[in-house]
């Protein structure tokens, strides 16, 4: 009897529990966030950069291989050479159950699991009604996140995810769970644990006067920062051979320098040029010009001023701002693709954390009302245009109807999927990569190296043939000796090698 009345009181306390307007919230953003990354999925929108790499990631750990990295061949033989990413290992059970959809169900769900965190920690630390929802809404409205979305699977997007639950457990003291999430965040990527790193430190300098969660502070700081270089100099370099010899292969930073002392010359001797480097376009590309500038103006627009009054928090942000502006790489300045992402958490914590300051409950709620919808029509419009070259609407705006359609017959392309044995080695164009890559050999097009298997289609938009280039291959394949055709529906081919 008493068990039942346990039983009882947990059902009832679920039933109201789900009448609470977070719920609904989770639910609209579920919804929202699955229209962007299952539909472009689902209409090949996703590719071997990076989907099919962690697809193949997840078949290779399930199969308990080595993980020989087929799509970079040429370059590692082991892929955690190029990203220390361990999450890949513990998830890859599910991939039996979810297919090529795991990992972007799991990196949505991810992002709501960080919105519930970003909600407790602002219930705990107000009294005002609504702001913890409002504070949500912020969260999941933040442009990073519908960024991160539309381009794919990464890492880093769950490591970042976890992120306002480390801060909440250390708000409460409970230093276990805190441990338990440094791990979960620094084994997501290899430079995760430079990020934590510079969160300790600015944590350090918050809680200055509180001995406990000082020191906690500085030994995870400390921690941290051992584990990266670890990670980055030792452990990388020298678990393949092939890049043994190159050194940490995600360093593209001329404008800062390749190590501690050209960083430190830079700084003190060319301290206007790396100044002038993070705000404006440091390459002599012309059509350059503006990406950075975007980034700051969207980050003014969804909260982000308030790191300037704020400069604890602004310390947690250094590594991810300098691993975007300073890199040669300008794909990562502006606001596309997966790298603002660690922006939300940061920012959305910061601005709630300094409504304790302000007495007016009505200006507390006025403000975060007024930044909340600033951001939502921040994501808004630049889901319309952006200056951040390559950005694809057709990926990014769930409200256009291109959005909803396919470049390719995909009844065609599922029936032509199927006639690829499980064991084949395959080169496939990378929008088809990542619904194929569970095979212990996958390659980009037009990488073919041992393929059995050859599958392409016409298509203006493939990376990184296409149009012209991709119609002459095609008839090339057709031509070739070396190959046979095995199935031509409309633009779509597979070819075989012939034995």
């Amino acid at each position: 009897m008493f068990k039942t009345e346990i039983l009882t009181e947990k059902i009832n306390l679920f039933k109201e529990e789900f009448k609470k307007p977070k719920v609904y919230i989770l639910l609209f953003f579920l919804l929202i966030y699955s229209l962007i990354s299952i539909v472009n999925h689902y209409n090949y929108r996703t590719y071997a950069f990076d989907l099919g790499i962690y697809n193949n990631c997840l078949y290779q750990y399930g199969h308990f291989h080595k993980n020989h990295y087929p799509y970079l061949h040429h370059m590692f033989s082991n892929f955690l050479s190029d990203h220390f990413s361990l999450y890949t290992v513990i998830l890859s059970p599910l991939f039996y159950v979810l297919g090529s959809y795991t990992l972007l169900i799991i990196q949505i769900l991810s992002i709501l699991f960080g919105s519930v965190g970003i909600y407790k920690i602002v219930k705990q630390t107000s009294s005002i009604k609504y702001l913890p929802e409002i504070a949500m809404i912020h969260y999941l409205s933040f442009f990073g996140v519908f960024s991160a979305l539309s381009f794919d699977y990464h890492d880093n997007v769950i490591s970042a995810m976890l992120m306002p639950w480390f801060f909440y457990y250390f708000l409460n003291n409970k230093f276990k769970l805190v441990w338990l999430f440094a791990v979960l965040i620094v084994i997501g990527k290899e430079n995760m644990p430079i990020w934590l790193f510079f969160v300790c430190v600015g944590l350090t300098l918050l809680y200055i006067k509180d001995k406990q969660k000082r020191n906690a502070a500085i030994l995870l700081s400390i921690l941290s920062l051992v584990y990266a270089i670890l990670v980055i100099k030792y452990i990388m370099p020298n678990i393949d051979p092939k890049a043994s010899g190159n050194g940490y292969n995600q360093h593209n930073y001329t404008v800062i320098g390749s190590n501690l002392k050209e960083l430190f010359y830079n700084l003190v001797y060319k301290t206007k040029d790396v100044f002038n480097a993070a705000f404006h376009n440091h390459l002599t590309d012309y059509t350059l010009n503006g990406i950075k500038e975007e980034l700051y103006i969207s980050l003014l627009l969804t909260g982000g001023w308030i790191l300037i009054i704020r400069p604890f928090y602004l310390i947690m942000l250094i590594p991810i701002i300098a691993q975007k502006v300073f890199s040669d790489a300008f794909t990562r300045w502006g606001i596309s693709y997966h790298y603002s992402i660690e922006f939300a958490p940061i920012i959305i914590i910061a601005f709630y954390d300094s409504a304790k300051y302000i007495n007016y409950k009505k200006i507390n709620l006025l403000l975060a009302t007024v930044f909340c919808i600033l951001t939502i029509y921040t994501t808004y419009a630049k889901m319309k245009t952006r200056v951040s070259l390559y950005y694809d609407e057709k990926e990014g705006n769930l409200f256009s109807i291109s959005h909803y359609k396919s470049e390719y017959n995909r009844k065609e392309l599922e029936r032509i999927m199927q006639l690829i044995p499980d064991t084949a080695n395959l080169s496939a164009l990378s929008p088809f990569a990542p619904h194929l890559s569970f095979r212990k050999n996958i390659y980009q097009y037009p990488d073919i190296h041992d393929a059995q298997y050859i599958l392409i289609a016409k298509s203006e938009t493939a990376f990184p043939v296409r149009g012209i280039e991709l119609t002459r291959d095609i008839e090339s394949l057709n031509k070739s000796p070396d190959w046979e055709t095995i199935a031509a529906s409309g633009d779509i081919y597979l070819f075989r090698r012939k034995q």
